[in-house]
Formats: structure tokens, C-alpha cells, sequence
């Protein structure tokens, strides 16, 4: 799939078309613990099951989210030092990712909540529940197109949705990621043959 696919992502954001997109909804109403595991691609967080996102009247539920330092995605040619995965899926199997940009700014509070910075500081990684819906802080302005996972096997028929304000985050917690791997894990950007990117 990665050498045949078609539709493969990451690929550069310019958009071609800005028709009125769907209303997103997030249901990240089941805050809990966080399993943090490096699965050799990523630095993964496991979440509890009962969260959801709603789009185009589909039902997709949230799995896990990671990281990649730098960002996989480009907007209009323009790199981010990293990018969050929100990876969701419907009953059916069918992938729904929500993509958050960063750029360096001030100390991101939730980050400091999260199993390894805990670890960090000495704290028991897994004794508070993460309402790891704070990171997002605008749900209307984003990108759409069809695309594929990042990381093998690279599966195509891949909802994917960028939201276009970036988070917040200090330089020393983005290295901390980068850190925790040892190395880039963004893909390359990969051609964007027929598709539409949608703003």
C-alpha cells in the first residue's frame, strides 16, 4: 500500500475548495487514566472506551492519540514543530483522524498530566483521571480530504480532518516527545493526485 496507494497522507494542506463543511462534534465525555506505550512510530496514549466524535452522521469512537515531531502535515508549505493524532473509528472499521498542529508557545497545562511528564516529576503516571479534551480549542475551522494512517500499514479510506488553529505548547514539552522516540517521525509529504483538500 505504500508504494501502490493512491491516496496516501500526510500531504500539503492547500486548500481547493471551501464549501460548507460538516458540523464536527466531539463527545469526549469519559475522561480517565492514560496508557503511554512507544509503539516504535509514535509516542501512543491508550484512552478509555465510550469517547466520540460525530461527522456527516456517523458515529466514530476514539481509540488513541499520538504524536509526531515534526508535524506530518504542511499548511501551504509551512512545517509545525509537532502534530497530535486523534484516531477514531466507526463500527464498521472505517478511520476518522482529527489532527491538531502545534506551535511553540507558553506551558501547555494538560501536558502536564500526561503519563511520562508525571513520570517525570516523580508522580504516579496513572493516578488522575486526563481530561485530555482540553486540548481542543477551536472545532469549527478545518481541513477535510481522503487520505490514509501514517504508520503501517498505511490503510487508505481515511477520513481526515485538520484543525486549522494550532495548540499551544512550550519548546521544552514538544522536545519531550521528540525526546521520548529519539527521532523524526513524520512521514514525508506524499502526492496529492486527484484529491481535494476541502477548507
Amino acid at each position: 500500500m505504500c508504494a501502490k496507494g493512491r491516496n496516501q497522507s500526510p500531504i500539503d494542506l492547500v486548500a481547493h475548495l471551501s464549501p460548507e463543511l460538516p458540523e464536527l462534534i466531539f463527545e469526549y465525555t469519559k475522561p480517565g487514566t492514560l496508557a503511554e506505550i512507544n509503539t516504535g512510530h509514535a509516542i501512543q496514549e491508550v484512552v478509555n472506551p465510550g469517547n466520540f466524535i460525530v461527522f456527516t452522521d456517523e458515529r466514530y469512537e476514539l481509540k488513541q492519540f499520538h504524536f509526531h515531531s515534526p508535524s506530518e502535515h504542511l499548511v501551504n508549505g509551512e512545517a509545525f514543530p509537532m502534530e497530535l493524532h486523534f484516531v477514531h473509528q466507526d463500527g464498521a472499521g472505517n478511520y476518522a483522524v482529527v489532527g491538531l498542529l502545534f506551535q511553540e508557545g507558553e506551558t501547555n497545562e494538560l501536558f502536564n498530566q500526561l503519563p511520562s511528564f508525571k513520570a517525570e516529576r516523580g508522580e504516579d503516571p496513572h493516578g488522575d483521571l486526563v481530561d485530555f479534551n482540553e486540548l481542543i480549542t477551536d472545532r469549527e475551522d478545518y481541513f477535510l480530504y481522503n487520505g490514509s494512517l501514517t504508520t503501517p500499514p498505511r490503510t487508505e479510506g481515511v477520513q481526515w480532518i485538520v484543525l486549522k488553529q494550532p495548540v499551544i505548547a512550550s519548546p521544552a514539552q514538544i522536545q519531550h516527545y521528540h525526546d521520548l522516540l529519539g527521532f523524526d517521525n513524520n512521514r514525508p509529504i506524499q502526492p496529492h493526485n486527484s484529491r481535494l483538500v476541502l477548507d
